[in-house]
């Protein structure tokens, strides 16, 4: 029985070592951004629409070299689109959403993701997905910290 609670434990620590905490709402990324010292990355996307959106993600943000260093450096935020009027977003969530891309996005680009200090300040963006390798995107996220 020991054993089987043990296992049980590894497997659910591991999961959460693993996850990753997407926020929907930026002022609650602001605020944790701030008292943990991280950065925040806004991921604006399309989802199910953008085949970029989707590829990033799969290849990217779902691999374990960048959810290791996304939980030790981001405060991840994910901005979410549809073209179809029938999505999932509430009128709430959709009218945050604008205001977020007016501020951090104004060409409506997607994806894109835009990489913003501790006080909500760009550092920087990254547009077109190029099917960068996790670290060559981490290298990517490295240069931007670095202006």
């Amino acid at each position: 029985m020991k054993k089987c609670i043990l296992v049980l434990f590894a497997f659910f620590m591991s999961m959460a070592l693993h996850a990753q905490n997407w926020n929907a709402n930026i002022s609650t990324a602001v605020k944790e951004a701030s008292q943990n010292n991280k950065k925040i990355l806004l991921f604006f996307t399309v989802e199910n629409q953008c085949e970029n959106c989707t590829k990033l993600e799969q290849n990217i943000f779902k691999s374990d070299d960048f959810i290791a260093f996304a939980n030790e450096n981001y405060v991840l935020v994910k901005i979410k689109f549809s073209y179809n009027s029938a999505s999932n977003l509430s009128e709430e969530e959709g009218k945050q959403n604008l205001l977020i891309v007016e501020k951090y996005n104004k060409d409506g680009f997607f994806p894109l993701v835009v990489v913003l200090n501790k006080e909500a300040k760009k550092l920087g963006n990254i547009g077109v997905y190029k099917n960068e390798t996790p670290s060559q995107y981490i290298a990517l996220l490295h240069s931007i910290e670095k202006i």
